[in-house]
């Protein structure tokens, strides 16, 4: 398995957190099945090579489509497939919805949405484009030509509540909403409207995936225990902790994390039944 990620330019880290890869091998006697966690922050993703299966917890499966745009999303979902595959990612905030499709964040929450619905035939053209680049880094620099294009279009304009949203991902800590909507001189639902339409969940839900997040992604780097950990990042006690973790991902946290400490990335956690 391999995995890294690549910075993007300069005039799109207020939208774009990172691009990242994912290459692998599977065969049908080995196949890769992924469980996709709750997650903050959307992610518009190409699948250069091979394609997946997807399921949530019933028994309908949908194959993935080149691309798509992956919102927010609150729950979890499963992913397989039986062949040799590499991802292309891009990971955004969340107000980038609005910026870049002229949608509020909240109509992509919890939606997988084939790029092609999106986009029109703009979507078939760079996909093209995408997958007849020669390497990674070259489709970084045309997909960011593409987003620059459409920011420029684009009538969104940077608002208060993107500091705000920010805050709410980088903060090791929980923090208050009240004072987070004093900071943009809003009424507590002027806030809360705002940040539904760039954040695509309320103030507090996104707070508690955001928490989730930061427990998933900073505990390789933590040197103290997962209960520490929980509670550096703001869970109040240890059912509480268990009981968002098991939402968010469908499984106990130490029985997750026993089994995927050798993954390189939480984007590449193998599911496995516990």
């Amino acid at each position: 398995m391999h995995y890294y990620t690549i910075a993007p330019p300069a005039r799109l880290a207020e939208y774009i957190q990172f691009f990242w890869v994912l290459e692998g091998s599977a065969g049908a006697e080995a196949p890769f099945c992924h469980r996709v966690l709750a997650e903050s922050a959307p992610e518009w993703i190409f699948y250069c090579k091979g394609q997946f299966e997807a399921y949530g917890t019933g028994t309908d499966r949908q194959t993935t489509s080149l691309s798509c745009l992956a919102g927010q999303m609150q729950g979890f979902k499963k992913l397989s497939t039986a062949s040799d595959f590499c991802l292309f990612g891009i990971y955004l905030f969340p107000y980038a919805i609005p910026a870049i499709f002229g949608l509020p964040a909240h109509a992509l929450s919890d939606q997988t949405v084939d790029i092609g619905m999106l986009l029109g035939r703009e979507g078939p053209e760079l996909e093209e484009k995408m997958f007849a680049a020669t390497d990674h880094r070259q489709r970084a620099m045309i997909i960011s030509c593409f987003i620059l294009q459409r920011l420029a279009k684009s009538r969104e304009t940077e608002h208060p509540v993107f500091a705000s949203i920010k805050q709410v991902l980088f903060s090791a800590t929980a923090l208050s909403i009240p004072a987070l909507a004093d900071a943009c001189y809003l009424s507590r639902r002027q806030f809360e409207r705002k940040f539904i339409h760039y954040a695509g969940y309320s103030p507090k839900q996104f707070q508690r995936i955001a928490r989730f997040n930061a427990v998933i992604k900073g505990l390789a780097k933590w040197p103290g225990s997962l209960t520490e950990m929980a509670y550096h990042c703001g869970y109040y006690d240890q059912s509480h902790f268990i009981h968002d973790f098991r939402l968010f991902s469908g499984y106990n946290p130490k029985a997750f994390f026993r089994h995927q400490k050798e993954a390189v990335d939480y984007r590449a956690f193998e599911e496995f039944n516990p």
